[in-house]
């Protein structure tokens, strides 16, 4: 995750000064879309460690489903034939789209071991509803089902696959985490999950999650990197230990249009402080010597108010709001220069509601 954070970002820069040459512009922008990938796989991994905070939003199962599509080939191999029969409906649920995504490749990974000689895996979707349930409020919900024709399961196991630590596989071989997070992550979205199971007849694996009426917000449009007029007074102070990271960073604000001071790690981050308190602060998560919540703590007690942007690939997220509470900003490396922007923009208005100040 560490490795190249900025490049997704530093290829905007490029696709802004690109040659005119149309090959060069359709390498760039493939190389663009391996880096949104590779971030999205660095998301889902990162999503089984738990090191992510949980962000709800309004979900079309059906459109995420399809879009790892790739990934599920990939992660599967060539001996499972994959099937996607994804409803119309386009009824939005609640739930954190990359925990989402990591509970139907979690039971796409466990399909897969169920089938060892290869087999048929069904991931199909469609809105349904639901009255009389003893676990479920009657309503509409959207049905995301995951079937295999693998071994199944005898009843006493099928009984018990939801419990935490709860597995069948070898020592060293499965956790019994899986599916208790699938459980869970259905449960967070105001459902449930359930098994249909028979030995030598397969198995499905049934998420049931409720309807919102919060709608989805669209898209906004990309921006490009002309400085705002707004930003030109605003100064920010950038601490990272990766010198091609504070590079891209100072050079992506300097675009901008905003006045930027790098610090090479945490201390020297610190010293900058003893000068004066920025507009904004970027700073790294993992550092030697200071971590970012540790630099963070020790600014706010200098500066009380002082808007602090968190831009790191993994981070632990309660060291991080143990500082500047759940609603902390952190930036998810690898990001985008207009998600740069609109973090730098958001901190900035915090700025102005909350102006910063010093204490003696």
């Amino acid at each position: 995750a560490q490795a190249g954070p900025h490049r997704a970002a530093a290829v905007d820069r490029i696709l802004e000064h690109q040659s005119a040459d149309a090959h060069v512009g359709q390498r760039i922008d493939a190389g663009l879309r391996a880096a949104e990938r590779g971030a999205r796989l660095t998301g889902q991994l990162l999503a089984f460690s738990r090191a992510q905070r949980i962000e709800a939003k309004p979900v079309i199962v059906a459109d995420l489903v399809a879009g790892i599509q790739d990934l599920l080939t990939r992660t599967l191999g060539p001996m499972i034939r994959i099937t996607l029969d994804l409803g119309c409906d386009r009824v939005p649920v609640l739930s954190d789209p990359t925990q989402l995504e990591m509970a139907v490749l979690n039971l796409a990974i466990n399909a897969r071991d169920a089938m060892p000689n290869g087999g048929d895996l069904t991931i199909a979707t469609r809105l349904t509803h639901v009255a009389g349930d003893a676990e479920l409020h009657p309503g509409k919900y959207v049905q995301l089902d995951v079937t295999d024709t693998g071994t199944g399961m005898p009843a006493e196991v099928a009984a018990r696959a939801f419990d935490p630590f709860y597995t069948t596989k070898g020592v060293g071989k499965g956790t019994g985490l899986g599916l208790s997070q699938v459980y869970g992550i259905a449960r967070q979205a105001g459902g449930t999950a359930r098994i249909e199971s028979r030995p030598d007849q397969g198995t499905t694996i049934r998420m049931l999650l409720r309807r919102t009426d919060i709608t989805i917000e669209p898209d906004a449009a990309p921006k490009s990197a002309e400085a705002d007029p707004a930003t030109h007074a605003a100064t920010v102070l950038i601490v990272d230990d990766d010198a091609d990271v504070r590079r891209f960073l100072a050079d992506s604000l300097d675009a901008l249009g905003y006045q930027v001071t790098e610090a090479e790690d945490g201390h020297a981050g610190l010293r900058a402080l003893e000068q004066g308190a920025p507009d904004v602060m970027v700073v790294d998560f993992a550092m030697p010597g200071l971590n970012g919540a540790e630099v963070a703590k020790a600014a706010r007690q200098k500066w009380p108010r002082l808007p602090i942007v968190f831009a790191s690939g993994y981070a632990d997220t309660a060291a991080i709001e143990d500082v500047g509470g759940p609603d902390v900003s952190i930036l998810r490396k690898p990001f985008r220069v207009n998600e740069l922007r609109g973090a730098i923009a958001d901190a900035l208005r915090m700025a102005d509601t909350h102006p910063t100040s010093g204490v003696s």
